[in-house]
């Protein structure tokens, strides 16, 4: 059966709670407040992630700890009873009662009785919410009044740090799309058959570990270009600097090998297979072909040879003197022995040519992540209408620096945005351009070269206008001298003679200077053109 006395200490236990638990809210209420106000303060000075859940944890926290103490704080009975009887003046009724209760045998039972009937009649007139109201204190909560409204303060007024949480977001998703490009490259590398399977390997484990590193980036650009930087700068370590001569070279020796040869030029066939049937053309007319055929083979042959031994190609460069010799002497047997040597010379040649491309599409790859990465950070910041980060400057610095620190010089100016600008005349003398290397030339060039003038095949031979001649007119000649300087001598060497100079002079340029990856076609299809 249950006491009735302990009953009503429970219900008083439970407004008890409750009220000490209102009273804790509101005297601690300012301290989650000032917690949450330096949160948001923080988060106007540096860039915190999330800074509502930040600013909204103090409270939640505040709120769990006063809940805590209000449920699960220890309120024994006599506790209870004793807290009820000085509050309510109630001359320790119920505490007196709690305790006869286990010293009934101290004492006569009928005054037992009696004073516990005498404290079941006060307990049931105590009403809970009329007698324990729920107050309020002032002081504590217009001090948490004022913290709030200082939080709402700062959260209305503009974050500066907004643009740069913005910015990690881009370059933090930049550089999970360029981790994509990185991974389809990384599928390439793995398809390309070129490469050993000792360079394919490490190539592949340097680009997955910049796949993972881009992909786990948290937005932090510098770390970004960083990490592209030391994989850029390790690949381009490997790059063999004569690269782009040895590959003007083939190409150069490609097409004089079958202009020597007579074989015409096969589209389907790539130049490594057009200079070996070409080799084999010649080592086959070694024989038949008469003194002056063979003079002028040989001779051709050398000049190839002291072509691919400036390349670096010095196996090549031995197998065409040794095929030169063989012609000019008219051995057969030495002549295809030598051809043979020069076939797997080039076959070397464009197999190291492969892997330098292979190697250059990486390093590619990597420049235009770096590339977008820098984009991406630098069009937040503009449309922030802010000024673009260390790591975009750094980024664009070293775009700018590669194509500037090469020689190539720059003539002084002011620059605009603008879509159209004011006609605008100026008088002065134009400068040199400034440039930061000394210019030096690839290679000497003939000064004097001509295009041979050829006889076009529908012209005919003479060129006809219709009239009528009067034999009124008259026919005037002046001579003069021209004011500019210069000199009058003829123009004394076909370029045909000289094409394949000019052509490793701009392939050598072209491997010691910054040039936009998109231009390098324009520039081979150019010399592409000319090509006697």
């Amino acid at each position: 059966m249950t006491d009735p006395l302990h009953s009503h200490l429970v219900r008083f236990a439970r407004r008890l709670r409750l009220r000490d638990g209102w009273r804790l809210a509101q005297r601690t209420f300012w301290i989650a407040g000032v917690a949450a106000l330096l949160a948001q303060t923080a988060g106007h000075f540096w860039p915190l992630v999330r800074l509502g859940l930040w600013t909204f944890l103090p409270f939640l926290v505040w709120l769990l700890a006063v809940i805590c103490i209000a449920l699960f704080r220890p309120l024994p009975m006599m506790r209870v009873a004793l807290r009820v009887d000085s509050e309510l003046d109630l001359r320790e009724r119920l505490s007196t009662a709690l305790a006869l209760q286990n010293l009934q045998s101290a004492f006569p039972p009928a005054l037992v009785r009696s004073q516990r009937q005498d404290a079941l009649f006060a307990a049931q007139n105590v009403k809970s919410r009329r007698d324990f109201p729920l107050e309020f204190f002032k002081r504590p909560l217009a001090a948490a009044g004022a913290v709030l409204a200082a939080i709402v303060l700062l959260a209305v007024l503009p974050n500066p740090m907004d643009a740069v949480l913005a910015q990690r977001l881009a370059v933090a998703q930049a550089a999970k799309e360029q981790a994509a490009q990185v991974e389809k490259a990384q599928q390439a590398i793995e398809a390309a058959k070129e490469l050993t399977p000792e360079q394919r390997q490490e190539l592949l484990r340097k680009l997955a570990e910049l796949a993972s590193l881009l992909r786990n980036n948290p937005g932090s650009l510098e770390q970004a270009l960083a990490d592209l930087s030391t994989l850029d700068q390790a690949l381009r370590e490997k790059l063999d600097p004569n690269n782009g001569l040895r590959a003007a070279n083939l190409e150069s020796l490609s097409a004089q090998l079958q202009a020597l040869s007579g074989i015409k030029k096969d589209p389907s066939q790539d130049q490594a297979q057009a200079a070996t049937a070409a080799l084999a053309q010649l080592a086959s007319q070694a024989q038949s072909a008469d003194a002056k055929q063979r003079q002028l083979s040989a001779e051709s042959l050398a000049q190839m040879a002291a072509q691919a031994s400036q390349s670096g190609d010095a196996q090549l460069a031995q197998a065409l003197s040794s095929l030169a010799q063989a012609i000019q002497s008219g051995d057969q047997q030495a002549a295809s022995a030598a051809a043979r040597a020069a076939q797997q010379a080039i076959s070397q040649s464009q197999a190291q040519l492969s892997s330098q491309a292979a190697l250059q599409k990486a390093i590619d790859q990597l420049q235009a992540s770096r590339q977008a990465l820098s984009q991406a950070g630098q069009s937040v910041a503009q449309n922030q209408g802010q000024a673009p980060a260390a790591g975009q400057s750094l980024a664009q610095g070293q775009g700018q620096g590669q194509g500037q620190s090469q020689g190539q010089g720059q003539v002084g100016g002011g620059g605009s945005k603008a879509n159209t600008l004011p006609p605008a005349t100026r008088r002065g003398k134009a400068r040199n351009p400034q440039g930061n290397a000394p210019l030096t030339p690839a290679s000497d060039l003939p000064a004097q070269v001509y295009a041979p003038w050829q006889r076009s095949q529908s012209s005919g031979g003479q060129l006809f206008i219709p009239g009528k001649d009067t034999g009124q007119g008259q026919t005037q000649t002046t001579e003069g001298n021209s004011a500019l300087p210069g000199s009058t001598n003829p123009s004394l060497v076909p370029y045909n003679q000289v094409y394949y100079l000019y052509f490793n002079a701009a392939n050598q340029a072209m491997q010691q200077s910054y040039i936009p990856p998109g231009m390098l076609d324009y520039i081979r299809q150019y010399f592409s053109q000319l090509q006697p």
